[in-house]
């Protein structure tokens, strides 16, 4: 089987940037999951930002348990399977190319096209409505909060976790402080209709007054605005998305082409290909 030798190289340099970048997904992915130490002082600060504000508050937040791999752990998992996905399929592309195999080549056009197709319906989706995501992820979040949140003081990861977010992005539950309405263990919410990490200032001056029923207001408290948006926001945004996104599906659109015309110029030199 003959190629052309620019399309070949082509190919084969982005299916390498692809296969570095797959591996690179799955070793951090790996690392994550197996060392425990690695995953704490990678989210140290994160962890420092609410021992800061609990003292401010005069409170005693017992942080030593806190095991970032407990809460991380599916996302782990999906990083390094989606990683050895990505390396795998570079690979066919790399071996396919280099050795002009045409076998090979059909099964890395057939993957690659099949993913293509996936992820342009997902961006698709995405743009005419990103509720349909919005709709599978917020119900999973509030199930944290509804069946695992315990106060300003619980030292479990998912409590932790929600203070110490809502402490640093200035924002209430998911959507809004209704979120912790009848929340199994959270003790407080007799006392206080929203968690003390909501108020707008955590400190011993200002005390709990900002988190009651009597004393909560838009002045002292972020209790309408939801750390969902604020967190999409802050990491990531719309127009990021999508042009992350239209630039992948670009990549892959030219690997296929690349394929195409590698098939078709080695069908043409060889007519029994």
């Amino acid at each position: 089987m003959s190629c052309s030798a620019s399309t070949k190289c082509l190919l084969v340099f982005f299916n390498a940037i692809f296969l570095l970048i797959g591996l690179v997904m799955f070793a951090v992915g790996l690392t994550v999951h197996l060392n425990a130490e690695f995953s704490q002082k990678a989210f140290s600060s994160f962890v420092d930002k609410l021992d800061e504000a609990a003292k401010e508050a005069g409170k005693s937040v017992d942080t030593s348990d806190f095991n970032i791999a407990e809460v991380v752990g599916s996302i782990t998992i999906v990083l390094i399977v989606l990683g050895l996905v990505i390396a795998i399929v570079a690979f066919l592309g790399i071996t396919g190319a280099t050795c002009c195999v045409k076998h090979v080549l059909i099964v890395y056009l057939v993957i690659t096209l099949v993913l293509f197709l996936a992820q342009l319906i997902m961006l698709l989706i995405f743009v005419i409505d990103r509720s349909v995501y919005d709709d599978a992820v917020k119900p999973a979040l509030k199930d944290t909060i509804q069946e695992e949140f315990t106060g300003f003081e619980g030292n479990d990861a998912p409590s932790l976790i929600w203070n110490a977010l809502m402490i640093e992005l200035k924002c209430c539950g998911v959507d809004s402080y209704s979120d912790f309405t009848g929340a199994k263990k959270w003790t407080d919410g007799t006392k206080y209709i929203t968690p003390r990490a909501c108020c707008k200032k955590v400190d011993t001056a200002t005390g709990d007054a900002c988190a009651t029923f009597a004393g909560a207001s838009d002045i002292n408290n972020n209790w309408k605005t939801g750390c969902y948006e604020k967190l999409y926001d802050y990491v990531v945004s719309d127009a990021v998305v999508i042009g992350a996104a239209a630039g992948v599906l670009g990549f892959q659109l030219l690997l296929l082409i690349l394929t195409i015309v590698i098939l078709k110029t080695a069908a043409a030199v060889e007519p029994e290909f």
